[in-house]
Order: structure tokens, then C-alpha cells, then sequence
């Protein structure tokens, strides 16, 4: 996989080159994500190393992707993703996305993407909630709930003037994640996502927004005749909102209930395993509050704090798992985004110390 996307990633950048490419309009673009961290946990470890004070330079993720508008209905989207996800120490590059899309000519606000694409509702999270993806991952993704990109089908329908007050839509899945695509199951999986700006027209509040998902299906696991695919269910139920007044500041949440149906040793159904998660965060930002020629003017305040619950059913917070993110992030220049945090995961375990680390996150974006 990694050398057919490195030939097409050459083949293609010929073309552009050669202006061979007959597509009406095409653009790249790309993203990385640049961390250092230092861990400032009194640790020493079973070797009787000192830990506090560890510290590393990282590069969490790189996206590159390729934009073609085919005609004036059509366009085709194409994502590759360097990450560490492969079996050796460094960096693989992995397809994230690759997908066309169809507005439908008798109906503009109608549309279908069809292959490997994000999942809207986790899409709306990272680009319109939370907006820091540089930093950290979303809630739902940060534990595993779901993927940000599958393979399938989505039909979209968007509100107002291009969009500009949200949309709602279907999207049906193998089940897969981007990072693993076998399918174990001829099961599909439905995923139905909206997302509205209600407060578009008041000048205070036109950036606040609100989102919801339901997606039901089944585990992408190995059903045999003997089994029956409901004993695999898989739902997951999302509400997500942030609040925004003119620029001054943002305050937003993100609540994930996950549903995993469980069988026991000898293939009878048990009780459900039921999690949930939840994302507060906020950003107080400088810009309006300072005079026009500070220096502070490209600052914001934020704070991230998220629980983790894997089994609502198990004895009351043993399992329980709490982070928090506070910070300064710095927005100098288009493109350009910085923020240094300090984080700490806690538990509700006593017998688990908390870990606390201090990290500079850097994104670039071209």
C-alpha cells in the first residue's frame, strides 16, 4: 500500500507539473502536526531511570491532499496520512481519504460521496466544534468510539445559502476504520448525522452551532452461521454544541454514548457493554478585548477537560478516567497555529497516579 501511494503521489505530481491533468480545477493541500512534550511526573522507572524531565520532539500527523473539480457537479478527494500506525519505528503513509463527490444537477443542496471519506459527524467535531485537531484528537475518536473515516456512501443535504446553516444526511459503512479496512462481516452499518447554525441571522451568535448522530450497525467482527449478528450490535448516540459570542469567546461540549453488544464464552448473549464520554472546552479569545496594534491580539486562553467512562455498569468509578488540557495558543498568521499546555490524566483508581505532562503543539498549514 505504501509504495502504490508513493508511485501515485509521483505519477500525479507529474501531471501537475506537465499540466497533463485535464481537470477543470486542481489544488493541494497539506497539514502538519508538530509536538514537543516533556514529562513532569517524580517517576523513576522499573530500570531505576529517572523519568521526570523526559522529553521528546514528535511529528503526529501529516496530511496531503489532492482536489480535483471534474465538472461543475463532480469532484474527487484524495488524503494521505503519515502517521506511525505501522509495525516498525517510523512513519507510515497510509490512504485517509479517497472519495468522489456528486451534487445532484436537479437539486444543488442534494449530494453523494461515495468511498473511502470522513464521517461527518466526527468531521463537524474537528472542523467547527473543537477546531484543534493539532492539539488533540475529538472524544470520540480519543477513545476509540469511531472512526474518522470509513468506507461507503453518503447522502448529504445542506440548509440555507451553501450550506451556510448546516445540513443533514445518511451515510452507510462497511464498519471499518480507515487504519484497518478488512470487513469481517457482510453487515452494514447507518450512520444519520445533522448539524445547524439555529442563530445565523443574530449578529451576536451566528457562529453557535449544534450537531447529533445515531449510528447503528454491528461490530466488524467474525459472524459464522452459528451466531446471530444482533448478539454484535453497535450503537452509538452524539450530542455536540458550541456557543459563540462575537468572537469574544467559545464554550462548547461533545457527549458520546457507545453501545457494544457482548456474548459470553460459549456464544450466548450477555449484558451490553455501554460506555460514554464527554468533551467541555472553551477559548477566551484576545483580539476583540485588546487594543488593535497589541501584541496580544493574535492570543487565546483555552481549556479542554474530558471524561472516560468504559463501563457505565461496573462498580461506581473504578474505571473512570479524567484529562484535562489548559493552555495559551497563539493564532500569529493564516496557516500558522501554536499553543503551549500543560495536560494531566487523572483516575478515579487511587491506586493509579495521575500523569502530567507539559507539551508546545505546532500546526502548518499550506
Amino acid at each position: 500500500m505504501k509504495n502504490c501511494l508513493l508511485a501515485l503521489a509521483v505519477i500525479l505530481g507529474g501531471l501537475l507539473v506537465t499540466g497533463s491533468v485535464q481537470a477543470a480545477e486542481t489544488t493541494v493541500e497539506g497539514r502538519i502536526y508538530s509536538t514537543w512534550s516533556m514529562y513532569l511526573n517524580d517517576t523513576i522507572s522499573v530500570d531505576g531511570v529517572d523519568l521526570k524531565g523526559s522529553n521528546q520532539f514528535s511529528l503526529d500527523r501529516s496530511y496531503m491532499t489532492l482536489k480535483s473539480k471534474l465538472t461543475d457537479y463532480t469532484s474527487v478527494n484524495i488524503t494521505a496520512d503519515l502517521n506511525t500506525k505501522g509495525g516498525f519505528s517510523g512513519y507510515d503513509l497510509i490512504l485517509k481519504n479517497g472519495y468522489a463527490n456528486i451534487i445532484m444537477p436537479f437539486y444543488r443542496p442534494l449530494s453523494l460521496s461515495l468511498g473511502l471519506q470522513p464521517t461527518k459527524y466526527a468531521e463537524f467535531i474537528d472542523g467547527t466544534l473543537w477546531q484543534r485537531r493539532y492539539m488533540e484528537k475529538n472524544i470520540g475518536d480519543c477513545v476509540e468510539f469511531l472512526t474518522t473515516a470509513d468506507l461507503g456512501a453518503t447522502i448529504d443535504h445542506q440548509l440555507g445559502d451553501m450550506g451556510n446553516m448546516g445540513s443533514f444526511g445518511l451515510s452507510i459503512w462497511n464498519g471499518t476504520k480507515f487504519t484497518s479496512i478488512t470487513e469481517n462481516n457482510k453487515n452494514k452499518d447507518f450512520n444519520f448525522y445533522a448539524v445547524l447554525k439555529p442563530l445565523i441571522n443574530n449578529a451576536g451568535f451566528m457562529n453557535t452551532v449544534v450537531g447529533a448522530q445515531f449510528y447503528t450497525g454491528t461490530q466488524n467482527v467474525v459472524i459464522d452461521t452459528s451466531m446471530d449478528a444482533g448478539d454484535f450490535k453497535r450503537q452509538i448516540v452524539s450530542l455536540g454544541g458550541k456557543v459563540n459570542y462575537r468572537g469574544y469567546f467559545d464554550l462548547g461540549v461533545d457527549y458520546w454514548m457507545n453501545t457494544l453488544g457482548q456474548v459470553d464464552s460459549l456464544g450466548n448473549p450477555t449484558d451490553d457493554l455501554k460506555s460514554n464520554a464527554m468533551m467541555i472546552f472553551g477559548a477566551l479569545y484576545f483580539k476583540n478585548l485588546v487594543p488593535e496594534n497589541s501584541l496580544f491580539r493574535t492570543l487565546d486562553i483555552l481549556f479542554r477537560y474530558d471524561t472516560y467512562d468504559p463501563n457505565t455498569d461496573s462498580d461506581a468509578g473504578k474505571n473512570n478516567q479524567n484529562y484535562m488540557i489548559v493552555g495559551l495558543e497563539c493564532q500569529r498568521a493564516k496557516g500558522i497555529n501554536a499553543s503551549v499546555n500543560y495536560r494531566a490524566t487523572s483516575f478515579e483508581n487511587s491506586n493509579i497516579d495521575s500523569q502530567n505532562y507539559l507539551f508546545l503543539n505546532t500546526e502548518f498549514r499550506f
